[in-house]
This record gives C-alpha cells, sequence and structure tokens, in this order.
C-alpha cells in the first residue's frame, strides 16, 4: 500500500476476504486480473427489528417451560435428539442426563419447538457484509490456492467446494444450500460459524461475500447455526446485485482509493444498536451529537508518485456547506477566527458493541476533524511561523519536517502520513469548491 494510505482510521477490509490491505500482490494471488480495478465495499445490511429479536429470546424461554412441563427433568435430552438442544434457554450448559428415554415425548417436545424455529427465520441478527469484486482471468483459482489463502486470515477457515460433501452440524444446511446455488464454487466457514464467506465465479468476475456477526455473546452463539440454517432467503438476497449503485469520487483507475460514506456507517450503527438484546449488551441513552459538517470522504494516492502524493474530496452535509458559503477570501492568519469553526467535545459511544462509526478513530478524526483544525493550524503556526498561508477559502500549510508529535493525538491515526511529513517538506492545499458543497484536498511534497 501506498505510505501515505497507511493507517488511515476508517473502517478495515476483514481478513476474512484474504486480502486486507487491498495491495496488488494480495489481489493477484486471489486470482483478480493484473492491472484492473478491484473493490471491497461495506454493503447496506437488513433493517433491524428489536421488537423480533426479543420475541425469538421469548419464544425460547416460553419453549423451554412449555417442554419442562411434558419431559420433565429429561426435556434437553428430548430437544437433544431433535438436534435442537440449544434452541431451549434453559439447556445450553446444563449437563447431559443419561437415563432418559424420551421416544414418547419427542413428538410434543417438537411441536412445542414450533415457534421457535419460526422466530428465527424473521430474525435478522445483525452483521457485517462486504463484497470484494474485480475482473479474473483464472477460473478455478480460489480452490486451487485455498491453502495458502487461509493462512492470511488470523481466524480459522474451513473451506467446502462445489460438489463436496459438507457435513450436517453446524450451519451445514446453509452452506450445502449455497453451494448448490448458481456460479458459487466454495463456501468458507470462520471463526467457529460466526463468519461465512461465498466466493463466486461470474463470467469473467469474481466475487467474493463475506458476512460476519459482531459483537456475539452468549445468548446468540449457542444460535447461531439454527439462526443461519433459518436465513436462506436472507443470504440469497444479500448475495444478489445490489439495485442501487453509486458514482465513485474519484477515479479508481488512477490511484490507490478508500472512499467511506458517514451516513452509511451510522445506519449500520443503528441496526446493531436495535440487535443489542441478542448480543447482551447494555444500551444508554442514544448520543446527543454536534451537527456533522462532514458527510463523505474520498482519498487516493494516484499511481506513479512513489506512493507520497495524496489527494482527497470531502463533500459537506447542509451544515458544512452553509459553513463553508460562509467563508471569506480574508487572510488566514495572523488570526484563524476567518474559519469560524469551535472545537466539539464528543460522547462516549453509548454501549460496548463494536460500533464501526460511534466512537471510533475515524469519527473523532475525521467526520468532525474540521473542528480541530484551527488548533492544529495554530499550534504548528505557533511553533513554525509562517508555515500557514492563504485565506479562508483555500488554505495552505507548508508542513514542518515533523510526524506533529505533540500537536496532535498519538491515537489519531494517519501513520503513513505523519512518517511522511517527518522525512521531507510537504505542503497541504485546502479549497473551498462547488459553491462550498466539498473541500479538495491535495497533500504533496513540497
Amino acid at each position: 500500500m501506498p505510505p501515505v494510505l497507511l493507517d488511515l482510521p476508517a473502517p478495515q477490509v476483514p481478513t476474512g476476504l484474504y486480502a486486507r490491505r487491498m495491495d496488488p500482490m494480495a489481489l493477484d494471488d486471489l486470482g483478480f486480473q493484473r492491472d484492473t480495478v478491484a473493490c471491497a465495499m461495506l454493503l447496506p445490511v437488513d433493517d433491524g427489528d428489536a421488537e423480533r429479536n426479543k420475541a425469538l429470546l421469548k419464544a425460547r424461554r416460553t419453549a423451554a417451560a412449555a417442554a419442562a412441563e411434558v419431559a420433565g427433568m429429561c426435556a434437553c435430552e428430548a430437544a437433544d435428539k431433535l438436534g435442537a438442544r440449544a434452541l431451549l434457554s434453559n439447556c445450553v450448559d446444563r449437563p447431559t442426563r443419561r437415563k432418559c428415554d424420551v421416544d414418547d415425548e419427542l413428538r410434543a417436545v417438537e411441536e412445542i419447538l414450533a415457534p421457535v424455529y419460526t422466530a428465527l427465520a424473521e430474525t435478522n441478527a445483525p452483521m457485517l457484509h462486504w463484497r470484494l469484486v474485480g475482473k479474473f482471468d483464472r477460473a478455478g483459482w480460489f480452490a486451487r490456492q485455498q491453502t495458502t489463502l487461509i493462512e492470511r486470515h488470523q481466524g480459522g477457515s474451513t473451506v467446502f467446494e462445489r460438489g463436496e460433501a459438507v457435513p450436517v452440524r453446524g450451519n451445514g444446511a446453509l452452506v450445502k444450500a449455497l453451494l448448490e446455488e448458481d456460479d458459487v464454487v466454495a463456501v468458507v466457514r470462520q471463526n467457529s460459524g460466526q463468519a461465512l464467506l461465498v466466493v463466486r465465479e461470474i463470467g469473467k468476475t469474481l466475487v467474493l461475500d463475506h458476512f460476519a456477526y459482531f459483537g456475539v455473546g452468549d445468548t446468540l452463539t449457542p444460535l447461531l447455526p439454527y439462526l443461519d440454517n433459518a436465513s436462506l432467503p436472507r443470504y440469497r438476497s444479500m448475495l444478489a446485485k445490489p439495485t442501487d449503485t453509486r458514482k465513485l469520487r474519484l477515479e479508481p483507475s488512477k490511484g490507490n482509493l478508500v472512499e467511506v460514506d458517514v451516513s452509511h456507517l451510522a445506519s449500520i450503527d443503528a441496526v446493531l444498536r436495535r440487535g443489542a438484546d441478542l448480543y447482551d449488551a447494555e444500551v444508554g441513552r442514544e448520543r446527543e451529537l454536534p451537527e456533522r459538517r462532514i458527510e463523505s470522504v474520498a482519498i487516493a494516492a494516484p499511481f506513479g508518485k512513489q506512493g507520497q502524493q495524496l489527494v482527497a474530496r470531502v463533500e459537506l452535509t447542509p451544515e458544512g456547506t452553509g459553513w463553508a458559503s460562509l467563508l471569506t477570501s480574508s487572510d488566514l492568519t495572523p488570526g484563524l477566527d476567518a474559519l469560524g469553526l469551535e472545537p466539539v467535545e464528543l460522547p462516549a459511544a453509548d454501549s460496548a458493541l463494536p460500533y464501526p462509526l460511534a466512537g471510533t478513530r475515524f469519527e473523532s478524526s475525521v467526520v468532525y476533524g474540521l473542528e480541530a483544525m484551527p488548533a492544529l493550524m495554530d499550534a504548528i503556526e505557533s511553533r513554525y511561523p509562517g508555515a500557514i498561508q492563504g485565506t479562508a477559502k483555500a488554505w495552505t500549510f507548508v508542513m514542518p519536517l515533523s510526524n506533529l508529535d505533540g500537536l496532535v493525538d498519538p491515537d489519531a491515526g494517519f501513520t503513513g502520513l505523519r512518517t511522511s511529513f517527518a522525512e521531507r517538506v510537504y505542503e497541504v492545499n485546502v479549497e473551498v469548491v462547488e459553491e462550498g458543497r466539498a473541500l479538495q484536498v491535495e497533500v504533496a511534497p513540497q
């Protein structure tokens, strides 16, 4: 990866796609055609339904009580014989009773479990869905190279190829059904069933879809295989070609590109929050956040620049556009009041759930990064007089030979950029464009 793109505080491509850094060598090893665009994207997730989640948990408790009435102390053994022990809430950690004859109670327990299976099919437990897609030129390559590829994933991987027998245990029913779908060449069960990778060859296009439950708690873990096996229609829907498209803000054929849509990440946070019951998570009051000015950020390292140059486009929200439209052509120095940006203090995330946005470095360093700029620029100008030039509508920094230690939070990220700043004199130019709807940024050696 170009040095200037290392350690960006943005959501990371999962290692389960076997190409986390998206570098050309990793993509080539996956079978993607050289010198063509390959793109990894975090796709929208189903709207979570807190009431359906609660209905599933209630159905388990109700079934456990009803099964105990029918089969007494042997209710868990009856469910076990039906392959459904974990569906009774009181059976997950209960030791097996060896002297239970439950043949006469099986039919009744099976009927008791029916509402639980119905609730499973109606529950959309929150998960992250990443897709890696691009042209390929080696049919069947993934299956042939799987042994080498799976070493890149920090968790476990079990690969099932098309036409191969699939064990019935765990989410085997789902894996078997997915292998029968059109164009699927392999399905990989990862992280003890908490993640799944579906590999497809569609014409000349290689598509890898990675699904991962996240923040899994004790309540959800034993239910995951049952949720998966009841969710084939959901997986088919998520595997479908998207009906919505988006135009990239920068051209991916001209350089390595990272683009982040803030509202999209916020919507994933909201879905995860609604699934808190399944994750045994305590959520507090929803955070009251300041109006944000940034809607999306696209950052690219152009090819042919030795990985040292960076260009960015920051699109603004209506609030941000209102701010930018009021900027003037007044000189920035000696004071930075012309920017009209007040620092903000962000409340902590409302739970320990692994939100992709709330409480992350991306939120503090980028989404609310504009508000931190005047203080940073003032500190740079105080330590290195003359480094800041330009007007409120077109700023220019001549960065000192420094990695900015003591000027920025060590946890802010951007390690690649800050290391480059310490090695060469850089110039940073920021210009307000499109009548205040966007900021155009260029970072390059002077």
